[in-house]
């Protein structure tokens, strides 16, 4: 079994990862637009248009 080192000093900091995107539905409603995106590691969900980015 491979030797590790526990880095303590990362534990209970917080990160971001970053997800290339692609849309593949969009539903306008009152209180904004939902999107269902597939992620580059293929799971797909819904989300909301103001919690991503857009490459224009």
């Amino acid at each position: 079994m491979a030797e590790y080192k526990v880095r303590k000093d990362l534990i209970g900091t917080t990160a971001t990862r970053t997800l290339d995107l692609k849309i593949v539905d969009a539903h306008e409603y009152e209180e904004g637009v939902s999107i269902r995106v597939v992620d580059n590691m293929g799971e797909e969900y819904w989300t909301g248009l103001e919690d991503v980015e857009l490459d224009r």
